[in-house]
């Protein structure tokens, strides 16, 4: 299998019923948004599921909200389908996101930290009194010598977010963001420019009063190892040890979000899989745009989950391959209550698991496969299989389902030396 890569969208990708589908799916879903709630003092999965909008996009509720969602969609499909992603990232808030999937940052602690950033950020903006304008049609870097030109100390407008290679977003004041405006349109270059409907100028020098709440929040914040490398939106470099993670998101409040050095960073490492964990679409299309040819899944869309998961885990079903090899397998056992606890009743079971899966038109869940290959082993152990024909069958099924990496511990039994 290809390198998994996990992002989180950060904000705008909120919407009313967000993450609804699952909090009604998986009961892992409902005790993380409970957990939140008890942190954050209020029904979050209400605000999530019901609105009104104008509350949920409060950017001291959004942000909460968007990171709860994320982490208990990364573990439900974790958990479901035996993810295991090779690097993690995050767009803005995202980015706290990964950080909290990695193991860095304490879930309690992450809620409460994206509670206090969005406060911070949104004090920030009705002071200010700026806003935001997206471009598209032309690179950050012509956008980036615009502003260079116009405003050198970049004071009253500067680049926030560097999305893809023809999508840069600015932040400064009304003033700044009109004049900046009107020297991209003079260049004659086919840019777009498109005012935003957001609270205020983020990602900007106006936001340094929140930075320094976020700093003064994350002092007592412990942080764990990382378990999995995360990517820095603030110079898409892969985080080693000796980085000071806490400053990083600090400066990530005042400085502009580097998404393009992210996605360029991760296709060097050679991902192959882009995954969307979180609500909407969003960092699934700037990564298409990006590179066009990639796979990229965003996992609130069911069809995109259900399309990776065939393109992924592939057919032939695991279930059907582990009732095939229970057939096949030559029997040495004439117990005949044996043989019906240890044979007819397993079988009986994958038969069960399968159709299940064929008659809602998926492939089996993570869970599931588990469950038949633990089936197909104890089938082998009644039956009196030899060891080495074991392995052999365990080898094929794993295979020819493209699930070698899912099934670590089949995978190493298959490969050890007889």
């Amino acid at each position: 299998m290809s390198k998994i890569a996990v992002m989180f969208p950060g904000q705008a990708s909120q919407y009313v019923g967000m993450g609804k589908a699952w909090h009604d799916r998986y009961a892992s879903v409902r005790e993380r948004f409970a957990e939140a709630s008890e942190a954050l003092g209020f029904d979050l999965a209400d605000l999530c599921f019901h609105g009104p909008a104008a509350q949920l996009n409060k950017t001291e509720n959004t942000q909460p909200a968007l990171l709860t969602l994320s982490i208990a969609m990364f573990e439900a499909i974790c958990r479901q389908e035996g993810i295991r992603p090779s690097y993690l990232a995050g767009h803005s808030i995202g980015e706290l996101s990964a950080l909290t999937a990695a193991g860095v940052i304490g879930f309690a602690d992450a809620v409460r930290l994206a509670r206090i950033r969005g406060q911070a950020m949104a004090a920030c903006a009705e002071a200010s009194g700026g806003g935001m304008t997206a471009v598209t049609g032309i690179t950050g870097a012509e956008v980036a010598a615009v502003l260079a030109d116009l405003d050198p100390d970049g004071a009253s407008v500067q680049v926030a977010n560097y999305n893809s290679p023809k999508q840069t977003v600015l932040s400064g004041s009304a003033e700044g963001l009109k004049l900046a405006g009107e020297r991209i349109a003079a260049l004659g270059l086919g840019a777009k420019v498109i005012p935003l409907n957001v609270s205020g100028p983020f990602h900007s020098r106006f936001m340094a009063g929140a930075a320094e709440a976020l700093q003064e929040a994350l002092e007592p914040i412990r942080l764990g190892a990382m378990t999995v490398p995360v990517v820095s939106c603030l110079d898409g470099r892969v985080y080693v040890p000796d980085d000071d993670i806490k400053a990083s998101l600090v400066a990530q409040v005042t400085e502009p979000v580097r998404w393009t050095s992210v996605l360029s960073r991760l296709s060097e490492e050679g991902v192959g899989q882009w995954l969307e964990i979180g609500p909407k679409d969003v960092l699934k299309k700037l990564t298409l745009q990006a590179f066009p040819d990639a796979k990229v899944f965003a996992y609130d869309d069911e069809a995109d989950r259900e399309q990776r998961s065939r393109a992924v885990l592939g057919k032939p079903n695991l279930v059907g391959l582990c009732m095939g090899a229970a057939v096949c397998t030559r029997n040495s056992n004439w117990d005949e209550a044996a043989y019906e606890r240890g044979v007819i009743k397993p079988y009986q079971e994958l038969q069960v698991l399968y159709e299940l899966a064929e008659k809602e038109g998926r492939v089996p869940a993570h869970e599931e496969m588990s469950r038949a290959l633990s089936l197909l082993g104890v089938i082998f152990e009644t039956k009196g299989t030899p060891e080495e024909e074991r392995k052999q069958r365990f080898k094929h099924v794993l295979a020819a389902s493209g699930t070698e990496e899912l099934f670590p511990e089949y995978a190493g039994l298959v490969l050890e030396e007889v």
